[in-house]
Formats: C-alpha cells, structure tokens, sequence
C-alpha cells in the first residue's frame, strides 16, 4: 500500500502543480501576472492538458501491459518515465523564450505517460491482494495520497516563495522566479527515485499468477484448480482471513501457484494473444460491456468538471478577486495560498471520509450522492456569482465544499470501482481505458476553460459543470455495487457455465 500511494502522491503533485508553474511561467517569459498565456496554443491550455494527454496513452498500454505481462514485469518501468521526463522538464533553458512553453507541454506529455501508467498498476497490484473485506479501503488509501500531493504541492510553493520574498518583492529580482519554479517541479523527484527502486522489487500477486496459469491450461477452469480463487463445495464463501461472507457461493483459495512454463518470444506472443482473448471474449458479452461503458462514462463526465476547476483554480481566483494584487510576490503568494486552503479545506478531508466509509455506505452511493452535490454546488456559484465576487470568503467555501464533494463523491469512486468490478485477468485493461476516459475529459476541461471563461464568462462555464454532474448520476446505475463482490469468483462461474460445465456438481 505504501509503495503504491507513494506514487499517487508524486502523480498528484506533477498533475497539480501545473496550475501554479504555469502563473509563475507567464511572468518569467511575459511579464504577465495571469493564469492564461496569450502567445501559447490556447492561452496554456495544450500546456495544461499535456499530462493528461500523456496519461491516455499510458493508462491504456501500460494498463493492457500488465495483464499480458503480469504487473511484477511492468511494476516500476512507469515510474522511471515519470523521473526522467520531470529532469528534462527543470532543464528546459529560460533562452527559448516563448518556446519554453513549447518544450515543457512536449515533455510534460512524456510524464503523463509515466503518470498514467500508475493509475492501472498501482490499482490492480493493490486490489490483487486486497481483502475482500477491505478491499475499497485499501484502494481508497492509494488514491486518497492525492490529496496530500495536492497539499503538499502547496504548502512547498508557498515556503518556496518565503524563501524567495527577500529578492522578488524588495529587491525586484523576478528573475529569481525562474529558479522558483524549476526547484518547486523537481523536488518531487528525491521520493520518486526511491519508490522506483521498492516497485522493480515487487512479487507477483497469486491471483495474477493464477491468470497466467490458466491461459497456459484452460482446463484449471473445469478442474476447479484456478489459484487464488474456486468454488467451495458448501456453497459458501471466505475471505482471505478464513471468515464466511453472506450472499455467495464461493472461496477465496491460497495455494502456491505453480510456475509459469515458457519463455522466449514464443511464450511472450502466446501471452498476448491469450491477453486479447481474455479481453475479446469478457466484453463481447453486454453484461459487462455496460459496466465498462458506466465506468469509462462516469469517468469521463467527472474529470470534465474535476480537471475544469483543478487545472484552472488560479483563472477562477483571479476572476473572483481573491488574488488581485499587481506585485508578482505578492499575487503568486495570494494563488498559493488560496490553493492549499482549498486544499486542506475539502480536497484531502473528501478522500477520508471516502476512506472511513466506503464499506458501510457502499461505492455506489457515494458516487451518487457526490455527483449530486457537486451539482448543487455549481448552481449555486453559477446563480450567485456576483455576489461571491463581492464576498471572497464565500467563494473559498464553495470551493471547498466542491472539493470536498469530489473526492467524498466521484473522484474517489470512479478509481475504485473499475479496480473492483473487473477480474483480474482484464483488471489492468479495464482500470486504463476508464483511467482513460476520464483524462480525455480532462483533456476537453483543459483547452476548452480557458478560452471559455475568456469568452463566455466564468458563470456559464459553472453552470454547464452543473449539467455534466447531472449527465453523470445515470451512468453510475449501469455499474453494480462492488461492496463484497469478487469478480474472480463470479467470472469463473461464467466462464465453467460457457464451458457447460455445473460447478453445483463438485
């Protein structure tokens, strides 16, 4: 678990610091205290999408990689890329000028790629070995370290800008700014360096060796000798402490797997073939190509309006007056610090609350009841907008309350659910693609805010992210709870049943 949400922390912390870097860049080149940039490809929106464009195309290879490969042989290889693009990225030399914003949106494209590897491996490791019993918890705990990313992202920019106050704001040397932000983006690779090597030493899980086993004999299904998962004879079904769970008719089973045969380019082509046969036969069936459908669209809907206010908060503070002034130590600190009471206010008390009540209330629920708030709270921002523009502290708390309604709501239940619903033997593809589908809207959020709330005003904007949190609610009712559901039990019944074969006879 440490392994894994030590990567969401470095994830959080990339993604995020973006909203800040990019108020700091805008000076630096253009001497404009801002969170658009004129001279880039729509005012830094490409800029501010560039990660999440990098994290489809990692999601997907790295998510689909894991499944033919296992997630020992992958395990790390996402983390390096994430490292070494953020090196390239503090190296980019101030000489380019406007260029710079160039060069930095190419190589944060090449981080996403890294980021976005994590969100599917770092799911599927976790939720492979997971108690069943605690298995959103668990899932929970990785994903909720981007918050304190978010946080700490944060509190790093402001301590950064202390240190640098002395020469910016009573010695007018902004040029030192320019190191501000190289030290603020690379500091995040001293923890990422460290988890690399704690990944590449990872096993292999037993249910993951157990895929691999039976794509080399099909017959382990019948036989009832698929490792990590069978039917119990009794009709009951254990978790992984021995204990009986209601409202099954299957056990969890620890036997050592038997080792994988093979090797060479033969076994690795076999093994993707028997991965895009895994994937092929699972979803041409419509009862779970709806889950798939309810998970990649609930996803994508969300990050529409997640990555809408997370990428483009410091375009909404300046809007409502909440960092207005015209010294540039002085407005950088007032985005910092508007940021990180954001932050500590409702984004990481939100993943908590998911935390500490994910198996009670259920994923379901949760994913409801945030969506629906977060609509509430749109319209009221939206309806109300002259007036918080009048009253900045009311603005903090909508803020606030919205992220904390994201991350007690949608945010955190769109990653846990695709972990959970799927089997293993299609969890990594299955995780990726939604993990996909979600940074495709993100992608939208981030080149369409910018030009929008230049063009339409910021109030429309908020009252379209209303109707997208509305759009949302019906596509989380395609998804079944997955509270207590072992998709490894129920995809080895389906498959005994294709096989004619009636697991009631054991």
């Amino acid at each position: 678990m440490l392994i894994a949400s030590t990567g969401f922390f470095i994830d959080a912390y990339d993604l995020f610091n973006i909203n800040l870097v990019v108020v700091v860049l805008n000076y630096v080149v253009n001497g404009k205290l801002s969170g658009t940039i004129a001279n880039a490809p729509l005012q830094g929106g490409v800029l501010k999408a560039a990660a999440n464009i990098g994290c489809v195309i990692g999601q997907i290879s790295f998510g689909l990689a894991g499944d033919v490969f296992g997630r020992k042989a992958i395990y790390g290889i996402e983390m390096i890329v994430t490292t070494v693009a953020t090196i390239l990225i503090i190296s980019g030399p101030l000489s380019l000028g406007k260029d710079l914003f160039t060069y930095i949106t190419v190589f944060r494209a090449i981080m996403g790629i890294g980021i976005g590897g994590d969100y599917p491996m770092s799911a599927s490791v976790v939720a492979d070995r997971a108690n069943l019993r605690r298995r959103g918890t668990m899932v929970t705990f990785i994903f909720a370290m981007q918050g304190w990313g978010s946080l700490i992202g944060g509190i790093v920019f402001i301590v950064l800008l202390a240190i640098y106050k002395k020469g910016v704001e009573f010695h007018h040397h902004t040029s030192q700014l320019n190191s501000l932000w190289r030290i603020y983006t690379g500091l995040i690779i001293i923890p990422a360096i460290i988890t690399i090597a704690q990944r590449l030493m990872m096993t292999e899980s037993t249910r993951m060796k157990g895929v691999q086993a039976v794509r080399e004999d099909p017959s382990l299904i019948t036989k009832g000798q698929v490792i990590g998962v069978k039917l119990d004879h009794n009709g009951e079904k254990v978790d992984h402490n021995g204990e009986k769970v209601e409202g099954s008719d299957a056990s969890v089973d620890h036997e050592v797997a038997p080792p994988v045969t093979g090797g060479g380019l033969a076994a690795t082509k076999a093994a993707k073939a028997a991965a895009w046969r895994d994937a092929r036969e699972y979803f041409s069936e419509w009862r779970h190509l709806k889950i798939l459908i309810g998970t990649t669209m609930s996803w994508f809907l969300l990050d529409l309006i997640f990555y809408g206010i997370s990428l483009n908060q410091s375009i909404f503070i300046s809007a409502l007056g909440l960092a207005s002034s015209k010294d540039p130590w002085e407005y950088l600190w007032q985005q910092g610090v508007a940021n990180v009471i954001i932050a500590v206010g409702g984004f990481l008390p939100g993943y908590y609350f998911t935390l500490f009540t994910i198996e009670y209330i259920g994923r379901k629920p949760i994913q409801i009841m945030g969506l629906t708030m977060n609509a509430i709270i749109f319209a009221v921002m939206a309806g109300k907008y002259t007036e918080l523009k009048a009253h900045p502290h009311g603005l903090i708390a909508c803020f606030i309350f919205l992220q904390f309604f994201f991350n007690f709501g949608a945010n955190a239940t769109t990653f846990v659910i695709p972990a959970e619903v799927f089997p293993t033997r299609v969890r990594g593809f299955s995780h990726g693609l939604s993990a996909a589908c979600g940074k495709c809207g993100a992608i939208i959020a981030s080149l369409a805010v910018s030009i929008m709330s230049t063009n339409v005003g910021a109030n429309n904007v908020l009252w379209l992210f209303c109707g997208v949190a509305v759009v949302a609610i019906p596509f989380t009712f395609l998804i079944p709870e997955t509270k207590d559901r072992d998709a490894d039990v129920i995809d080895l019944e389906e498959r005994q049943a294709a096989m004619g074969y009636n697991a009631g006879k054991l």
